[in-house]
Order: structure tokens, then sequence, then C-alpha cells
């Protein structure tokens, strides 16, 4: 081979190495081994087998074949065998068994990139053609379903159509294993919506579950189908004669016998396939002989459809349970490992289930397994347990079939929550991987899966994953109250950890919810817990929600410090910390109000919606596409849906979240397929405007759309055809649209000043216009119970309306200092949230207009629209910022504005007049006084005056100043002119400002390069390093008297920042009277050079250390610590800045003192 060929066959193994396979899903994988995959038993399945190959040869007929049966019916035995016939005739192209015993096997993630992984090697044509992207994109196989879809399948498939064999067939099998079920619609949606186009055909197995049986009747014209189980018994039967003749021939059973199994199998494979489990098993004490015997005296008692699959499963608990050698400690031994495997969420190890079951000793575990292998499989790859087939739980779950043996899901569930909690009380524990330093992300710590894999055993990996869903299905326990309340009080920052390492910690948000519910369901008594947990969910979403995510130890070092102090977490967790960023002032003060999460979307945010189930959100764009995302943690899971001409003005999800509606600047409204990003109608045209909004019905079924023609259309959501309208009678804009609960009522809302309620089934006026409003209504929504409208208008005022007879419930709700764009109504139809140009959202209690919650304030552009969550404990809005924030709805009012926030615009100077506590500054026309007290800042207006231009350069006594073109600074004597210092180094652009000390002894200097500088005049050198901080050069710069602190201002003068000169908040350890006068002239630590903040809001240093990161809030007014400053002043408020040694870097394990 050339070496060119060598090198190019080395290149194509490396990019498809990366879509990292998972192998084990071929039909002839070794675990298809040790779970007991087979083909058919020669003679059997023939005529399904002839319909099989018929149809992968039609290229006239459909591209997908769907067999589909009721568990045990055979299907992944028939794929097998089919695979085996393609694989001999060299035309399988590519399978994927999905199976639930292995994670990878049951991860819909990973289907695509193996199927594309499996192509590649089969078709030298479709390979260049993938190989192509990959060069392109190689982490492809990472991204969500639909991109891996489009780039790793279809394109390449399209590309290499030309050059591929004919009669190619795709096996998916048991696609109903895969526990994402979104996911598993998703491909399914994909795959009607392309196959046809595709150079193969796709063959798909599974249980007709309703996600996969409500897509394939969708699509019945697409593709053809056998239903195993409604097969003639006949010949189901046949076949199972042959099976059980060719599988118990050792054991010589009769023909009478053979007819009479054959009777008990009816048309189910699975019973069959566990008869013969049972009968040959290898478990010491069992003769084949003597269990052939019991299985054929088993009695007929039972007359239902699962009658033969119950006897049997009865038979084999029986055969187990009740052997004479059995002790009673070793039968309760086996109920506790068969209940930890049927109630785990995940096949799990043998120490998890010593820890679930409370045995605690995995050799126990392993002995108790054995007579349990007819209904339990354990993987001989990774040794993990699950049941062997669905129909085991199923049986086991219901009351009625499984009688004595039933097991109870709300008992069990408790007993595994409980264990759940028991284990991460003994398991988690402070820095649990043992991370050496802060100043790098998890994903750069050198062997970090290793050590998370040694460190995180499976018991307590499980039970950080899923104590929520344990608890969720418990019933009120006073014992799991405690252990709940005393996790989150003491161990929920660890926990955090796992979580964060293990790359689950969006998990961690949907997990504590489930806390929440339960506890809401049960009825509990203590507000506290309910407190406890709402405030846990708070602190986790900020965190998984946010870049700091990224590096496990800034749980500590960045969130906790910046967690609102009247948090729970903040005031179970501060106590045990030392060596912290510590922040006082009236914007951490504020940080109540402060967002939960912060997206950037890059583009102006018009609409926002949840999906009824709350896992995702739609955005209506500026860019005139429509994004989804994940409502936890903001990431896109579908490239923008795209289509429309003009900006999305309006985005609805439909009450049973399977559809998306836009309404655009391009006229038209356009539907979506949340889960594919697949258009399903549109686009829709009938209107001559704009159109400003879209809403649903009750029933999903239409769409209701107004526009700036000033009229209203109702149109079919599944096909786009107008049903109504146009109509109209407004005089101007129609600005918003909804529908009542029942369906009856459109209300729509216009530029005319008015609210109209209309006959949805007339397109009639149902009353006369609703008036009050002195300018345009923004925005209207209905009550669920459809009795009240609630509406919001450029007058700056919300109104709630009755409808029945079109008067004002209350006096209008006022607070807003400009439009209201957006109103929501809460799920319980107590609040009403509302969205202003003023940036702010507020929040009102519907029945009497007072204000609840609010302001929030963060956005810093007008906001266009807000949403409630499905539980109405989050609100979300999209601004003209391009941004998405998310909200904790708490009761209670927040602090009002700081008294000077509407007053500073341009601060002019910066002065110490008197001594290192009095601080002025001009700002626009008046002067602001700044007194530094114990207790932190106190602002007020003073009488004292500033020069209304002040000299930049100050000289002193003694003292005046050159520079040069490199921005050197030489000091020199006025008595002679010689230079008594410099040239000083240290500024990289223009010197704008300076000021002397007293003494004369220290000069300071500010510059356009964002910093100041402090000189050391007698040794003619650069004091510590250059302060940071500033987001514009610096205009204005004072020293106090004593040359404690120094005072600076930039650009438009915001923020101000105070500088301690004598000391600093520097990380440890650090030398002794580091920034004490006179001993500053020490080499710097380099950990203190070159601090900036970064767009994604860490402060970084010279050596790119994560130092800390600051949340948007904080960020986006440059408000952030820096080595030296002491207060930050801004518009919002006061930052103050404890001077105190941090524990960071290599020191973070310090910063954290258990009990």
């Amino acid at each position: 081979m050339s070496t060119w060929s060598m090198t190019n066959a080395q290149l194509v193994k490396t990019l498809l190495k990366a879509l990292k396979p998972v192998k084990q899903a071929a039909y002839d994988s070794t675990l298809s081994s040790t779970i007991g995959r087979r083909s058919c038993t020669e003679g059997t399945r023939i005529k399904i087998m002839s319909d099989l190959n018929d149809w992968a040869r039609d290229s006239s007929g459909p591209s997908i074949f769907w067999m589909n049966g009721m568990a045990g019916t055979g299907k992944t035995t028939i794929a097998c065998t089919f695979s085996q016939d393609l694989e001999q005739d060299k035309r399988l192209a590519a399978g994927y068994f999905c199976t639930r015993t292995t994670a990878e096997c049951r991860d819909v993630n990973r289907i695509i990139p193996t199927i594309a992984y499996q192509l590649a090697r089969y078709c030298i044509p479709f390979q260049s053609s993938l190989c192509q992207v990959l060069g392109e994109e190689p982490d492809l196989s990472s991204k969500h379903v639909q991109k891996q879809f489009d780039h790793l399948l279809r394109d390449p498939l399209l590309k290499s159509a030309h050059a591929m064999p004919d009669n190619l067939v795709v096996i998916i099998d048991a696609l109903d294993e895969c526990e994402d079920h979104a996911g598993v619609e998703l491909i399914l949606d994909l795959l009607f919506q392309h196959a046809s186009t595709f150079p193969l055909k796709i063959y798909v197995t599974s249980r007709p579950e309703p996600e996969i049986y409500n897509r394939m009747a969708t699509h019945s014209h697409a593709r053809q189908v056998i239903h195993l189980h409604e097969i003639e018994n006949s010949l189901v039967q046949a076949d199972i004669e042959l099976y059980l003749q060719a599988e118990l021939r050792v054991v010589s059973p009769s023909a009478s016998d053979i007819t009479e199994l054959v009777q008990r199998s009816g048309a189910l494979f699975i019973y069959a396939a566990t008869l013969v489990r049972y009968i040959k098993s290898d478990v010491r004490f069992a003769d084949p002989h003597d269990r052939l015997r019991s299985v054929l005296d088993m009695a007929h008692e039972t007359t239902t459809h699962h009658s033969q699959i119950d006897t049997l499963y009865t038979t084999i608990l029986s055969s187990v349970l009740s052997h004479d050698e059995l002790q009673a400690n070793e039968k309760r031994d086996i109920w506790a490992v068969l209940r930890a495997v049927l109630f785990a969420q995940e096949p799990i190890s043998i120490e998890t289930i010593a820890t679930l079951s409370g045995i605690e000793d995995p050799r126990r575990v392993l002995w108790v397994i054995q007579p349990l292998r007819s209904v339990l499989h354990q993987s001989e790859q990774t040794g993990v347990v699950s049941t062997l087939h669905a129909s085991f739980p199923d049986f086991m779950f219901s009351s009625e079939r499984s009688k004595s043996y039933f097991c109870d899901t709300v008992e069990q569930s408790q007993a595994l929550a409980e264990r759940c909690f028991l284990a991460m009380q003994a398991q988690l524990r402070f820095n649990i991987c043992e991370l050496e330093t802060s100043f790098i992300p998890d994903s750069a710590v050198n062997g970090i899966e290793a050590r998370i894999k040694d460190t995180i055993l499976p018991p307590l990996a499980y039970a950080c994953r899923y104590w929520g869903s344990h608890l969720a299905l418990a019933s009120k326990s006073e014992s799991l109250l405690k252990m709940l309340s005393e996790f989150i009080s003491y161990r929920l920052l660890f926990w955090m950890e796992v979580m964060n390492l293990r790359r689950e910690i969006v998990m961690g948000y949907e997990t504590l919810l489930k806390a929440k519910q339960w506890l809401n369901r049960s009825g509990t008594t203590s507000p506290e817990l309910v407190i406890l947990v709402e405030d846990a969910r708070n602190f986790v979403t900020s965190f998984a929600s946010s870049p700091v995510s990224q590096s496990t130890p800034h749980i500590y070092i960045s969130s906790l410090p910046l967690c609102p102090q009247s948090s729970s977490v903040y005031q179970n967790y501060w106590n045990q910390t030392r060596g912290l960023l510590e922040l006082k002032g009236s914007l951490i003060e504020r940080r109540e109000a402060a967002a939960l999460a912060t997206w950037n979307l890059g583009s102006g945010v018009n609409s926002v919606a949840y999906s009824p189930d709350g896992t995702r959100l739609a955005a209506g764009c500026w860019d005139h596409t429509v994004k989804i995302m994940n409502a936890y943690d903001g990431t896109l899971l579908l490239d923008p849906l795209q289509g429309h001409s003009g900006c999305v003005n309006s985005v609805a999800f439909s009450p049973d979240g399977q559809l998306v509606a836009s309404g655009s600047d391009d006229d038209t409204i356009r539907v979506w397929n949340p889960y594919t990003g697949a258009p399903i109608a549109g686009p829709l045209q009938a209107h001559r405007g704009n159109v400003a909004s879209v809403s649903f019905s009750p029933n999903s079924k239409q769409i209701v759309s107004g526009s700036k023609d000033h009229t209203i259309c109702i149109w079919d959501a599944g096909n786009g055809t107008l049903l109504s309208g146009p109509f109209a009678k407004h005089d101007s804009d129609v600005n918003s649209v909804t529908m009542s609960a029942d369906g009856v009522l459109i209300a729509s809302a216009s530029a005319d000043k008015t609210i109209r309620l209309w006959n949805t089934h007339h397109g009639t006026l149902a009353a006369s216009p609703l008036k009050g409003h002195t300018d345009h209504v923004r925005s209207v929504a209905f009550t669920p119970d459809g009795t009240r409208l609630v509406s919001g208008s450029n007058d700056s005022t919300i109104r709630v309306w009755n409808t029945s007879d079109g008067s004002l419930i209350t006096s209008p709700l006022k607070g807003h200092t400009k439009e209201v764009a957006s109103v929501a109504i809460s799920p319980d139809s107590k609040q009403v949230a509302s969205g202003s140009r003023d940036c702010t959202v507020r929040v009102w209690n519907i029945d009497d207009g007072s204000l609840v919650a609010g302001p929030f304030v963060g956005h810093t552009e007008r906001i266009y629209s807000v949403a409630f969550s499905p539980d109405g404990t989050r609100i979300i809005s999209g601004s003209h910022d391009e941004t998405i924030r998310v909200w904790n709805v708490r009761d209670g009012l927040l602090p009002l504005p700081v008294p000077f926030e509407y007053h500073i615009t341009y601060v002019q100077s910066v002065s110490l007049p008197d001594n290192n506590t009095h601080i002025l500054s001009r700002l626009s026309n008046s002067t602001w006084a700044w007194d530094i007290t114990p207790e932190g800042i106190v602002a007020s207006l003073s009488d004292q005056q500033l020069d209304t231009n002040p000299p930049r350069m100050q000289s002193s006594k003694t003292y005046s100043l050159t520079f040069t073109t490199d921005h050197c600074i030489e000091v020199r004597s006025n008595t002679d002119g010689s230079v008594v210092a410099g040239p000083l180094r240290g500024h990289t652009d223009t010197i704008t400002s300076s000021a002397f000390s007293v003494d004369g002894r220290y000069l300071v200097t500010g510059s356009w390069d964002r910093t100041i500088c402090m000189w050391d005049l007698n040794k003619a050198e650069l004091v510590g390093v250059p302060f940071r901080g500033h987001r514009e050069g610096i205009t204005s710069v004072a020293l106090s008297p004593d040359g404690s602190r120094v005072v600076s201002c930039s650009g438009y003068g915001i923020p101000i920042r105070i500088w301690n000169t004598h000391c600093a908040m520097i990380p440890a350890p650090a030398p002794p009277n580091l920034f004490a006068e006179p001993s500053l002239h020490h080499n710097p630590d380099p950990i203190l050079e070159g601090w900036e903040i970064r767009d994604d809001g860490w402060v970084t240093n010279s050596s790119s250390a994560l130092l800390f990161w600051i949340p948007s809030d904080l960020a986006s007014i440059h408000a952030w610590p820096s080595p030296h400053a002491e207060f930050v002043i801004t518009r919002k408020g006061i930052l103050q800045i404890v001077q105190k040694e941090l524990y960071l870097g290599n020191q973070w394990s310090r910063c954290y003192v258990s009990d």
C-alpha cells in the first residue's frame, strides 16, 4: 500500500472513530450472546421471513417496514434472522439493536452515529461523503439528534446514492427500549420525512408503545407493517412447537408434553423461551425433568390473555422462593434483590443492588441472583443486572396478575428513596474527586474520567441520579421528610459536585423539581422544607445554566458567595466556609431579584413560550428564526427553524405540546414540529400585514392570528387551511390574540386602544369593545377559567377585566415607567406577570392589583415577552438585548432602585478633598458625596461644589509630569526641570489623569488602557500591579491624603471604583503585610497580573486562570472584584469587596470546613 493510501486510510479511521459507535448494538455482538439473542429455529417463521425478503427487494414498495408485537412475540429473534439473511446476501447496510440491559444501547442519541459508522464501513462512496462532513465538523456525534441525522445520514446518503448498491436495508430493533421517548419520536419523524429519498430501506421493530404507535399510525401510507400478536395462532404455535422440540431435546419430552407446552405458550415466544430457560436451568439443585413436570402440572385457572406467561412466572417464583433448602433470611434476601432490580431506574451493578436491597454484601447478592436467572439478566461485559424481559415487571406490578408476589410501587419506592439518602449520607464529601486547583475547567483535569470512576462508585452515582425518581413515587413519610431536609441542609453542595463531575447537573434541576412536587402532593406541613427545596432548585438552576458549571470547585468559589444571602443555601453553608469572596452592598442585597439564568441568543427576542411539560422553550427572534431550547440549561435542542423572511413576532406551543406556531413580519404563519423542527404547515397566507400574534385553541387543532392589517384569522393547525376570516372590526393594528380555555371566545388587543371579544365559531363580536386604556393595547391573556381578561398597554398600565360584562375588576395596575409589552397569567390564575420597555418584570396579585414580586431587574433593553412556567415557579422574559432570562417567582417586594440610579449619567470627576473616607464626585449637574463607613458606603447629595472642568493632570508643589510617545512618564522637579523619576513604564496607551500623594512620595495615573498605576517615586517603580476593572479608558483619578485609597472613573464615568492601596483581596498564601505601607515594593504574585472579565462572565488573569465567575447582572454593569478594588459604585447600586486572603487555585480545598 502506498504511503498516501496508508495516510488516507488512517485519516478515515480517525474520523470514523470520532463517531463513537456503539459496537455492542450489532446483532452479532458479544452482548448479543450474553443476553441470549438468537435466530429463529430452522423451519420457523417461514412466512414472515418470506414477506420481509420480498419487501426488501421491492424497489417500488414503502421504504419503512414496522414489525410490532406485544412483549414476548419474538420480534428480536426475527430481526436477528433477517440480519443474518441480509448479511449473507451482502445487503445488510447497518443494524442497531436496542436493549435496556446497557446504557449505551438504550441511548437514542447513539443510534444515528452508529448507523452512519456501519454504513461507512460497508459502502465506500458513503464513507467518502461522510468523511468530508466529519473533516469539517468532527464532533457531530455529540450534537442533537436532528443535526446528527441531517449531517451524518441524510446528506451523505443523498450525495452517494448513485454509487450505492441496490436493496440495502438498515435494521433498528426494539426501539421501544430506548429511554428517551421524545428522542424516539424525533427519529421516527425524521425517518418518515426523508426515508423515501434514501437509497436503502429501514426495518424497525418495537412494542406498540404510544409514542411509536402514534407516529406509525400517522404515516400509515409510508410504511408496511406486521403485528406479530395478530398473526393467526396456529401459524405461531407451529413455529413454537419446532422451537421447543429443538431446545428440549436433552429432556426428551413426549409428543403430548410438547403439545401441552405449545398450548400454554399461546402466541408468546417469550413464554416458550422463559420456559426453556427455567427447565434447562443450571442452578445446582434444579433437575430439568422435575422442572418439566412442574410446568406440566401447573393449573389452567386463568382465562386472561396473560394467563400463560403469568402462570409461568408464578411457577418460577414459587420454585425459587418455596424451595425446602432455603432459610427465611435467604428468602428475604431474594425478595430484596428482586425488588431492587425491578424498581431500579436502569440496569444496576451488583454493588448497587447490595446498597438498594440493604443486603450490603455484594457476594451475597451474586448468590441470590443465581436462582433468579430465569427472570433476571446479568451482562458478562458490564456486570449490570436487569429484568430479562419487559413482560416480567408488567407481571410483578399488577396485583391481579402476580397476587402474592405483587410488588407495591409506593412501598418499595419509599424504601429505595431512603436507601439512596443513606448511601449519599455515608459517601458524599467535600471535594470528592480531590481536584487540585480551581483555576481550570473540569475538562482540563488530568485523568478526570478515571478519577470519577474510581471515586464515585456505582452505588453513589445511582443514588445521586435517582433519589428524586424514587421519592416521587413514594407516599408521605416522616422519615423521608427528615432525610430530605438533612440532605438539602448538609449535603446539597457535595451532591452537586457528583452531578456536575458526571455531567448530569441538569438532571439535578429535574430531581429537585420532583422533590418539590412530592412535597406539594404529600401535603407537607413544613413550609420551611418547601423553601429549602425551592432555594436548592434555584441555586442548582443558576449553577447548571451558566458557564460557572465548567469548573466544579466554583460551586464554592463563585456560586455560593454570589447566592442571595436570604437563600437557605447561603445560610446553611456559608458558615462552613472560609477564604471565599465576600461581597456586600446594595448590589448584593438586590441579588434576590437577579435572574436565575441568562441565555444569549445572538438576536433580539420578540416572543417566548414554555412547552406544556415545562421541558422546552420556544423563542421568536429578530433574525427570522424560531429557536427551540432546553428549558433547564438554555441549550439549543434543534438548529434554528428557518423559513420566515422577516422578524418572528410571536411563538406559541399547542396545549398537547406537539406543535409550535410562529407569526412573522413576512405576513405569514408557520407550524413546526418542536421535536424535529420539520415544517408541519405553512406558510399560512391571508394577512396583508405583519403577523403580530398567534395562539392555539385548547384542543390544539386551531390557530388564531392577529395582524397589523387590523384583521384576525382562524386556521387549521394540521394542514394550514383558513377556517375563518380574515375578520376585522379594529381600527388599527391587532397586537395580540388569545383564545379562552373553553375555546368559545377570542380576545384581541389593538393599537386602537380597545380589546374585543369574538365568537370563535362565527367570527362575530361577542361583546362591546373593552375601553379604558389610553394608548395602544399590546398584550392580552385569559385566565384559565375564562372569567377574567388581563391586558397590558403603552399607557404603562395593566388592567384586569370581567369577561361577562366588560367591567374592570380592580383599578389599573401601575408601577411600570414605560410601555407594558407583554402580560402572562400564572397557571393557578392568582398572579399576573408583566414585561415592559422599562426593562423590568413585575408580578401582580390578579384580585387586588397589588405588586407581589419584583421589579426584577437585569435586562439592559426593552422586554418584549414574558411567560410563566407550567408549575408557576418561573417566569421567562425575552428582550431586545438578545437574551432570555429566567426569574424565580417569589412573594415579597424587592428593594427600590438606589436613590442615584437615574442621576448617574456622566461622572465628570472624582475627588478626595478632606480625608480617606469622604469622596466627592460630579454626576451630571450635581455633586454626590460618598462616605465610607464600617457598614459600607452612604451616598447623599452634597452642597459642596466641584470644578465643572477639573484639571486631569495634577501637579504637586514639588513635581510636574511629562509624557513620552511610548506612554512612559517622566517626573520632573519644578525647581530645575530635572528628571526625578522615570521613565516610568507600565501604561500601554495615552495617560489621561494623575494625582500625587500629599507627601509627594506616590503618584497615581490613569490611562486609556483602562488601568490605574500607582508609582513609588522614591524608587521609581510600579507598586504592585496595575489596578484593573474599568471597562473603558480612565478619565479621572484621585488619591486620599494618607495615600490609602484611590478613586477612579472611566469613559462615561460608570462605574466609580475605589481602591484600597494598603490591603487587597489576594489569593493565599501571601507574604505578611503584602500591601501595608511601606512594604509595597516586592515582586507581585503572577496570579494578580492582568485581571479581566470575559464576555462569558469569567474573571481571569494573564495566565487565563479561572479566578471567579460573575453573573450577568453584575458583569453587565462591570461590578466585579479585582485586586485592591474595595468599592464599585454603579447606577444600579454599590458593590463592596471585603479585602481578605482568598483560597484560590491550589489552595481552594481549604475553603470548606466539614463538621
